[in-house]
């Protein structure tokens, strides 16, 4: 062999070499790669806690009886907590950790069945995570150890509804809060108009409307004040003009009752002097004196006298009759004046009534509809509750995205977006008034009502 051909096959082996150390590196970068992808095959092999992890229904064990290949093979728990493994019937496996099942399944299987079996269990698939609430796609998940409620928000698809309710949940929410917008405002309107009207059956001067928490400067709410105060001002002018009216008949009808009265007098005083003037002539004419002529037009002349007064006696007692119907007339309008109140306070109380039932179930359903329209929206508050069963016992917690997860955790995730103004006056009102501003429109109102 010559030194070419020496070179040649140096330069070969060289080759050789650097194309399997290339074809190794490539192995490894694929293997990197491919592991980088799939986290969750990594996680899935992973061996839980034989000690600590109790089985529940849901979960998939893989159960092995060494040496006997037809007994081995993976179970699912049932919603019981039992397996069906072959020739034992079923087996209760509930709330045990590995080690108590697989001593469990080996203790029925050496009753009768092998000798000396050896048995292994591990957990082939947990069981799934439940994501429900402000998501894409709720539902059930796998559960892939390391998980997170934010790992869980990603499996259901992300924060939001479904495609359908996106394209919904913001309209309906928009009525179902103008549906309480409206409740409320006629509940405050109903309020203020109790006070009023309670105010107006109490004979009151003014009325004080009621306090509502938080108003701000709701424009509405301040209108519906001031027509309820300029509303009690108008009817007391009214009701108080009809009255001063009334009353101010009665020193004229007094005026003419003095006056008759005061004629009435005057004319009895002068019928006794005619009744005197009579019984002088009568004496006169019985000794001769006096004509019948003269006594004739003496009696007549009393007689007219006495029609006269009577005449006056019978306006006096007229004209007191018409001062008496006055006070009725007084009495009547101040108690149809109270009979309108009381029936239209009474209406109030019922509308109030009705509301007491309509208005909290509106807001409830304002409630559920903002909680979809939340996830529709841009912006908000995530709340999660995290749902997991301890000792038989379902717990309750309050949870953010980094919370870890169990197998069998129900994650709830509520979105507190308020898209506007809440109004939640089930039992009290949330909106207050600004009692200056009010104040001084109102009395604007008055003023202006008055000076028409």
């Amino acid at each position: 062999m010559g030194r070419a051909d020496v070179e040649h096959d140096r330069e070969i082996a060289t080759l050789g070499v650097a194309g399997a150390a290339a074809i190794f590196r490539r192995l490894v970068h694929v293997i990197c790669v491919a592991v980088w992808l799939c986290p969750a095959a990594l996680a899935a092999a992973e061996e839980v806690d034989s000690r600590a992890y109790l089985l529940a229904p849901g979960d998939r064990i893989t159960v092995t009886v060494f040496g006997q290949p037809e007994l081995s093979g993976d179970q699912l728990i049932d919603d019981a907590g039992t397996i069906a493994f072959p020739l034992t019937g079923p087996i209760d496996v509930k709330d045990l950790t590995l080690l108590e099942c697989q001593k469990r399944i080996g203790d029925r299987l050496a009753d009768g069945i092998l000798r000396t079996p050896s048995v292994s269990v591990r957990v082939a698939e947990p069981r799934p995570l439940y994501v429900l609430g402000d998501v894409r796609l709720p539902g059930a998940y796998p559960f892939r150890y390391g998980s997170t409620v934010q790992s869980a928000v990603a499996l259901a698809g992300g924060y939001g509804p479904g495609e359908l309710l996106r394209h919904t949940a913001v309209p309906d929410y928009l009525l179902a809060e103008e549906r309480v917008r409206q409740l409320t405002l006629q509940k405050r309107t109903l309020l203020v108009r109790k006070a009023r009207l309670e105010a107006q059956l109490d004979g009151q001067n003014s009325f004080s409307p009621p306090a509502f928490a938080d108003a701000g400067d709701d424009r509405d709410t301040i209108e519906m004040v001031v027509n309820e105060k300029v509303i009690f001002v108008a009817l007391a002018a009214i009701m108080r003009d009809e009255i001063d009216l009334l009353h101010s008949q009665k020193p004229h009808l007094q005026e003419q009752i003095d006056a008759n009265a005061e004629q009435g007098n005057a004319g009895k005083k002068q019928l006794e002097m005619i009744r005197q003037q009579i019984e002088r002539y009568e004496k006169l004419f019985k000794q001769g004196l006096g004509t019948q002529n003269n006594d004739f037009q003496l009696r007549l002349l009393e007689a007219n006298q006495e029609a006269t007064v009577w005449r006056l006696l019978s306006e006096v007692s007229r004209l007191q009759m018409q001062a008496g119907e006055l006070d009725v007339k007084i009495k009547e309008v101040e108690a149809v004046f109270k009979r309108q109140v009381t029936t239209e306070l009474k209406e109030t109380h019922d509308r109030l009534s009705e509301l007491e039932v309509t208005l909290p179930a509106a807001i409830r359903i304002r409630d559920v509809k903002r909680q979809y329209a939340g996830g529709a929206a841009q912006g908000g508050k995530h709340l999660f509750r995290v749902t997991r069963t301890r000792n038989g016992r379902a717990v309750v917690m309050d949870a953010d995205e980094t919370t870890p997860l169990e197998p069998g955790d129900v994650i709830d995730i509520k979105n507190d977006l308020v898209l506007t103004l809440p109004h939640d006056e089930a039992g009290s009102s949330r909106l207050a008034l600004p009692s200056r501003k009010m104040e001084e429109t109102s009395t604007a109102e008055r003023n202006s009502l008055i000076s028409r």
